[in-house]
């Protein structure tokens, strides 16, 4: 059997469910995050108890998260908001630079309004959404997002399988992490960490 595919939901739907399957699923998840390029969700990993995964999970106007981990450490609890991104046949190039750029450049004008694909949108989204969990009804009825947003007020609605994950999630939120597969390489990952590090 010969298996293709390019899609991020593809990537993420592959890798979880080997990971689920594999018989030592605790122990690949620590190592699958371990490979994150952040110490204390390393650290935090080395203690984990247990897992769950959320895929392709819609939060209504706050986008549909790639991949949300629910990770259990002893008494602590912590969440990654996981988005993955493959470079399409029409682009030459996928760069992590160039997709901020394009954000804060669309953040900044006030006719352009922010493409609900772009990774740091849709972090941006998880981030607000995440910061919104301390009051589900406020969510419910919706918070202001900026200028730049294609709309004005995002909320998650009353739909039930939206709100059992909103509800999920509400309890591990103290400690969350976002986290981005991306196409390009090492060295200008850590490039750009490293310039974004000084702004």
């Amino acid at each position: 059997m010969e298996i293709m595919g390019y899609s991020e939901r593809g990537v993420i739907n592959a890798l979880f469910y080997e990971i689920a399957y594999s018989g030592k699923s605790l122990q690949l998840s620590k190592e699958l995050l371990t490979l994150a390029d952040c110490p204390s969700l390393v650290e935090f990993g080395q203690s984990l108890t247990e897992v769950r995964v959320f895929i392709e999970q819609s939060l209504s106007d706050f986008g549909d998260a790639d991949a949300i981990l629910l990770l259990d450490a002893g008494d602590k609890k912590g969440v990654v908001f996981l988005e993955a991104k493959v470079k399409s046949s029409q682009r030459n190039e996928w760069k992590l630079k160039l997709e901020f750029e394009k954000f804060i450049s669309d953040c900044n004008k006030g006719d352009k309004k922010l493409s609900s694909s772009n990774l740091f949108t849709q972090l941006y989204h998880k981030h607000r959404f995440l910061n919104g969990l301390s009051d589900i009804e406020g969510l419910k009825k919706g918070i202001d997002f900026p200028k730049c947003s294609t709309k004005g007020t995002r909320k998650i609605g009353n739909n039930p399988v939206v709100l059992f994950a909103v509800k999920e999630i509400k309890s591990y939120r103290n400690n969350a992490w976002y986290i981005a597969l991306v196409p390009d390489t090492a060295i200008a990952v850590r490039d750009f960490y490293c310039d974004f590090s000084q702004l």
